[in-house]
């Protein structure tokens, strides 16, 4: 079948209603002829433009420029352009972006230009896109570079830092799975200089004990666990010396709990480690010498006492019986701090203090030992309180010592004129044993060491308060009863040490 071919249009009308905007002009601009597409989209009529305007006059300001500077040389000498985008004015005055081909006619000594309009508001969008993107990626490429040199500058600090703290580095790869170390942990592993180190190589150095404990803790941090790596174990360099090394590491996962990548670090803590234990025993050393000697030291001081003690028997001779005193008080204060020297010992080195819990009324037990007190400061007054009634369990000896010591530090710290008060309460599960006095209140940074062994806590750096082993052993018998013991201290309400444990 054959094709049906339409009427085609004459050139008239080809010309008048072609889909591009088609005119023809002087040399110098002035429209001699345009279609009606190109009116169209002016909002002009044909009458408004042929003879009337020139084809700079549709231009802005750059564009007539343009057209003076460059359309009319360049079609003088080569007779055409192409793809020229110049912005044409409206009727109503807004502008629209157009793509101009042009080229020069000559016909009996007369020249003339044709010229073809498309409008290219597409293209201009496109073309701001791709300006605005260009741009973008400008300052990409700018903040890259940045990036880049700060990722320089913070790796060489780090690289730095790693070598002034003698610090090396290991990842995992995700995919394998295996270990990967810098060739500085050839250091660790007993050899001279920098080398690769496989993950093997560095598994076979770990002392065959450690092994498994580290591949445990490895697997615990893979496992996506909070804790990440963290193991000290040994390894058996090439030079043949055995090294401690501290390993730390984390993991950091997909969301779907995928290794994403492993970082750790290794620090050979050798020097650390044996000067730690080194320490350790010196400390365990001088605690029993300290334990020894006291024991030792026992029998010749019970020995003393009883020669003072008999040598006083019918003596009347007044400095003879002075002398006698003074041996015997010094002899009862050297006692003493023997005895607390091996409580101290059994704390730090045994099981603890030893208690006999019998059952009791404390507030008797209280009301004895202020009693007791009372003559031995005859010049104080001490103030009795108590709270509840009933027995508890408990080592009246001990609770002696530890009250006694308690209110011997009340006595020696508080104000001379004020009252010591001391309390028993006891509660329903619990008894409470408090001593209480005004005086100058405890700094609340030596409170938190103030049961430590030797700590002192002296008021405005006076030398008089010295807490000694008194306060460890008031801890030490505290704990032993399976309570505690705790202070306050301030001006406002004075100092105020408190023995809590449980009733039965």
């Amino acid at each position: 079948m054959a094709e049906h071919i339409p009427e085609l249009p004459d050139a008239e009308q080809l010309f008048d209603e072609f889909p591009t905007g088609l005119l023809v002009t002087t040399v110098t601009g002035t429209i001699l002829k345009v279609n009606r597409t190109f009116c169209a989209w002016l909002g002009m009529e044909r009458a408004e433009l042929v003879g009337r305007k020139r084809l700079q006059d549709l231009f802005t300001m750059g564009g007539r420029i343009f057209h003076q500077t460059h359309w009319l040389p360049t079609l003088a000498m080569q007779g055409s352009l192409s793809e020229v985008k110049l912005d044409v004015c409206h009727k109503d005055g807004h502008t629209m972006p157009m793509m101009l081909n042009a080229i020069r006619r000559t016909k009996a000594h007369a020249c003339y230009d044709e010229i073809s309009m498309v409008v290219a508001e597409e293209r201009n969008k496109y073309e701001r896109e791709l300006l605005a993107a260009r741009k973008r990626a400008d300052e990409l490429v700018v903040k890259e570079r940045a990036v880049q040199a700060a990722l320089k500058v913070t790796q060489a600090r780090l690289r730095q830092a790693l070598r002034l703290g003698n610090l090396f580095l290991w990842d995992v790869d995700a995919a394998t799975g295996t270990r990967r170390y810098e060739d500085d942990v050839a250091r660790l592993l007993g050899y001279g200089a920098p080398q690769p180190v496989s993950g093997a190589l560095y598994a076979e150095a770990i002392a065959p004990d450690d092994r498994e404990g580290e591949r445990q803790a490895m697997e615990s941090a893979r496992a996506r666990t909070e804790e990440g790596y963290n193991c000290t174990y040994r390894l058996r360099g090439a030079d043949g010396v055995e090294r401690t090394v501290a390993s730390i590491g984390q993991g950091f996962f997909n969301d779907d709990g995928t290794l994403a990548y492993f970082v750790g670090v290794l620090s050979d803590i050798t020097e650390s480690t044996r000067e730690r234990a080194q320490a350790r025993d010196r400390a365990l050393f001088a605690e029993q010498m300290v334990g020894i000697v006291s024991h030792d030291l026992r029998n010749p001081l019970s020995a003393i006492l009883m020669g003072a003690r008999l040598l006083g028997h019918g003596e009347t001779a007044e400095n003879k019986l002075r002398v006698l005193g003074h041996v015997n008080s010094s002899a009862q204060r050297a006692q003493r701090l023997i005895e607390e020297l091996l409580d101290f010992t059994l704390a730090r080195l045994g099981r603890g203090l030893a208690v006999t819990r019998v059952r009791l009324d404390p507030h008797a037990l209280v009301a004895r030992i202020v009693d007791e007190l009372a003559l031995s400061f005859p010049d104080r007054q001490i103030v009795h309180r108590t709270h509840g009634a009933g027995e508890c369990m408990a080592d009246a000896d001990r609770v002696a010592q530890l009250l006694g010591n308690l209110m011997g530090n009340a006595m020696a710290y508080g104000k001379p004129e004020s009252a010591v008060t001391l309390t028993s309460v006891l509660r329903e599960d619990t008894v409470v044993l408090s001593v209480h006095n005004w005086g100058e209140p405890i700094a609340p940074e030596v409170q938190a060491s103030l049961f430590e062994p030797m700590v002192r806590g002296d008021p405005g750096g006076s030398s008089a308060r010295s807490v000694g082993l008194g306060l460890f052993i008031v801890r030490a018998i505290a704990r032993a009863h399976g309570g505690d013991v705790r202070v306050s201290s301030s001006r406002a309400d004075g100092t105020i040490f408190s023995f809590t444990f449980p009733r039965d």
